[in-house]
């Protein structure tokens, strides 16, 4: 909304500090969140042609029709909210759309619609989209970009054709030398604007990183979840839909793990957690701020406490995953969207230097959260029994058959009875 109001009143500035331009203009509108301005209708017009500013979310847009979509800060653009505004110039005939925008930070902007503009831009087989940026010669290329030494002058006016008449050398000196972040990543993305491409992820490299699927289904047991559990929640790209999972110690080798729960969205997250806290007495809710940022709210409207991990968290969430799986002391129940997951699931790299990884989407239409969730799950369970002075010794572990129950799964807390 704030990029919005200041979009809106740039343009009026302009406008009223004309005396030929407002003299086409017909009315200003002032209303707060909806600022627009309306033009004198010309020959063959009924009504004069006129241009809004809105904040863009899931729905709003909806029922305007626009000639021209001029999208800013572009990287923050969630899918749902460009489908809501995208769809409405299905009848304009000669219609265009504009991205403005600078470098995502991987991880915290919502960037698969921009990411989207780019890399057709950037193809030789693209013919409808232009893509213009600026930046240092081999930026595009994962193979190259490594290889540009950000200390140099000749670097820095590649990516700012304004330099040095607008933006002093000096001035960028100085945002160089005072940049503290692992290998000046916040340089290279705010002031070269180097986005490389995305590396194909090779057999070799899904092969070094996959879970066991063998081992993984050595640890199906029909069973659910009982109480004393850790819930954790991941959203999907733009909040597209929403995932909670919950993990628990069976023994003291084992660590059991569910998906709960996948549905479209997010307004629904806060009221399940609440449900299934009360239902298995949970003792943790442990999520990423950054991914679950628009629930949070939500989240502490209704009083869920929560943990938020960091990267260097998320990460050893990742490797202790897999490590327990591999290892074969990790329990589920048999859930076939898991596997699916599990298949289509790639590591993403999110430190080189501190060599952090996390689940990602292989394939942009397979989600994957019901394993990132599960991930997080297993990682509280150990965060939950460190933050306890002394945890209970485990009881006898009990094998209880489908068969002999006829039962569809067996719940964890009142099996004993």
């Amino acid at each position: 909304m704030k990029t919005s109001d200041d979009g809106f009143e740039r343009i009026r500035s302009i406008i009223e500090a004309s005396p030929s331009l407002m003299a086409r203009v017909a009315h200003i509108y002032l209303a707060n969140g909806k600022g627009s301005i309306r033009l004198k209708p010309r020959k063959g017009q009924k009504m004069g042609d006129r241009v809004l500013f809105v904040a863009r979310s899931k729905s709003s847009g909806r029922g305007f029709s626009g000639d021209v979509i001029i999208q800013d800060e572009a990287q923050e653009e969630s899918k749902q909210a460009h489908t809501a505004l995208t769809y409405t110039q299905s009848a304009v005939p000669n219609r265009q759309e504009f991205f403005c925008g600078t470098v995502p930070e991987e991880g915290v902007n919502d960037s698969e619609v921009f990411e989207g503009v780019r890399d057709r831009g950037r193809s030789e087989e693209e013919s409808r989209t232009g893509w213009m940026e600026w930046s240092p010669v081999g930026s595009e290329n994962p193979e190259t970009v490594d290889s540009i030494d950000f200390s140099d002058e000749d670097v820095w006016l590649e990516a700012n054709p304004s330099s040095p008449f607008l933006i002093k050398l000096d001035t960028i000196q100085d945002q160089f030398d005072r940049d503290v972040s692992p290998n000046k990543e916040s340089f290279a993305r705010e002031r070269l604007s180097i986005w490389p491409d995305r590396a194909e992820v090779s057999e070799e490299e899904k092969q070094a990183n996959d879970l066991d699927l063998e081992k993984w289904g050595e640890g199906v047991i029909p069973a659910r979840l009982g109480s004393r559990v850790v819930l954790a929640v991941v959203l999907g790209p733009g909040g597209g839909y929403s995932t909670i999972a919950g993990g628990q110690r069976l023994d003291d080798d084992r660590i059991f793990v569910e998906h709960l729960d996948t549905r479209v969205q997010t307004r629904w997250v806060a009221d399940r957690l609440v449900e299934l806290q009360k239902k298995h007495a949970a003792v943790l809710v442990v999520l990423d701020d950054k991914n679950a940022a628009p629930i949070i709210p939500s989240l502490q409207k209704a009083r869920v406490k929560f943990m938020s991990m960091s990267m260097n968290e998320i990460g050893a969430a990742y490797n202790l995953f897999i490590e327990h799986v591999n290892d074969g002391v990790v329990a589920h129940p048999d859930q076939a969207e898991v596997v699916i997951a599990i298949q289509n699931a790639v590591p993403r790299v999110m430190s080189k230097v501190a060599d952090l990884k996390t689940w990602t989407q292989g394939d942009p239409l397979e989600p994957v959260t019901s394993l990132q969730a599960m991930t997080l799950a297993l990682w509280g369970v150990q965060k939950a029994e460190t933050r306890s002075s002394s945890r209970p010794p485990a009881d006898p572990v009990q094998v209880v058959e489908r068969d002999s129950l006829g039962l569809s799964g067996v719940d964890l807390l009142n099996v004993r009875f």
